[in-house]
């Protein structure tokens, strides 16, 4: 058996971590445990200092002061014990806090340097801050993007972005067949004007009128969270909307294992790790046409996709579902295969060529479209005929 390329690795992996809650942290855990595994010496630079967040009235104006301290005295440890930095980054002072310290002193000490973006803002946050982001990201080795959507963003003025999705944890415990489709819906994600959830709140008045039953558990927190519950009120489905602030990652596993639906009422978005958790587990997926999302939901084949801001045609969409077992098996099948592509054996190479230890072209830098044979049921446009693929 061959050598891992990892072994004897030394990676600083520089990002949130738990229990900061969020996609992000959980994505750089997952992947420092998966490099582990493989022989590499791991080490955790966290960017969040949860005891300072903790603290009422003064935590967060403390908060940014103490992270670029911790941050600084962390990297002038992990330098000298590492080879290759490898930067977590989101919007905002998610991007500037690792990049503005861990990029110039990981180059200072002659360390290979790689900036993986994972941020929902991708559109927005590049577009007001290029003049200012351009430098720096021409002083990383490598620069990584979780979906084609972003890397067409930040392939400008010469630079080269790989694809590096997010990954999915194939260690969960596996998926037991659905008895049935209950009216039972989940949506996951910030509450912001980005994630919109008032389209959510819209679109379950509408599904409700076809079928009364149905019910919501939203997860999330943000500025929006006392509106949200005020508008659940204004639509009427207060009764019908559960709330939680956050979930853990088992009870996010349960909650998407519970519910029939996903919903992904996004305005604008990368290619987020819950859609795939969703897809994993067997949840019909009902999301807007944004991002990079298409690139996990082939609209009519793994899910069903509309347009932003639309309510009348999520509310459409969901209602099919429910009503037709079928349709819902067969999108929920072709998702889990469409998954398949985010899991560890699938990205470990193209990680293993940013790091610097593969031939540049041993492997590809795009997005693999070789998926397993799928049924193609075009629901999503009733005047569209049904066609095969293969």
């Amino acid at each position: 058996m061959s050598q891992s390329p990892f072994a004897t690795l030394r990676v600083a992996l520089v990002g949130p971590f738990p229990p900061r809650a969020g996609e992000l942290g959980e994505q750089a855990e997952l992947l420092a445990r998966l490099l582990a595994a493989e022989g590499a010496q791991v080490l955790r630079l966290s960017t969040d200092v949860p005891r300072v967040r903790a603290w009422r009235g003064i935590g967060l104006h403390l908060l940014p002061f103490v992270q670029v301290a911790q941050l600084l005295a962390r990297l002038l440890t992990a330098l000298p014990r590492c080879d290759v930095v490898h930067i977590y980054a989101a919007s905002g002072w998610g991007f500037w806090l690792p990049a503005l310290l861990a990029l110039p002193l990981a180059k200072l000490a002659r360390r290979r340097v790689v900036i993986s973006y994972h941020g929902g803002l991708a559109r927005a946050f590049s577009t007001r801050r290029w003049s200012w982001l351009l430098p720096l990201l021409r002083r990383a080795d490598a620069l990584a993007a979780p979906s084609a959507y972003g890397q067409a963003l930040w392939q400008r003025d010469g630079l080269q972005v790989a694809w590096l999705p997010p990954l999915l944890d194939a260690a969960a415990p596996p998926i037991a067949e659905r008895a049935g489709w209950p009216p039972l819906l989940l949506w996951c994600d910030e509450l912001t004007e980005r994630a919109d959830p008032r389209t959510a709140l819209e679109a379950l008045a509408l599904l409700r009128t076809a079928v009364p039953d149905a019910r919501l558990l939203l997860a999330g927190s943000g500025p929006l969270a006392a509106q949200v519950q005020h508008w659940a009120a204004e639509l009427q489905v207060a009764q019908a909307v559960a709330y939680r602030a956050a979930l853990s990652p088992t009870q996010r596993r349960t909650a998407l294992v519970t519910a029939s639906v996903f919903w992904r009422s996004a305005q604008e978005d990368n290619l987020p790790q819950v859609l795939l958790e969703a897809a994993a587990a067997g949840t019909a997926i009902v999301a807007t046409r944004v991002g990079g999302v298409p690139e996990l939901v082939d609209d009519g084949v793994d899910g069903l996709l509309v347009a932003a801001g639309d309510a009348a045609a999520l509310a459409q969409a969901t209602a099919r579902v429910l009503a037709r077992p079928f349709l819902a098996a067969s999108l929920t099948a072709n998702a889990r295969l469409s998954a398949e592509r985010f899991t560890w054996p699938q990205v470990r190479n193209g990680l293993a060529q940013l790091y610097g230890m593969t031939p540049p072209d041993a492997v590809s830098d795009t997005a693999p479209d070789d998926l397993p044979a799928r049924t193609e049921f075009l629901w999503s446009d009733p005047h569209r005929p049904m066609t095969g693929k293969g």
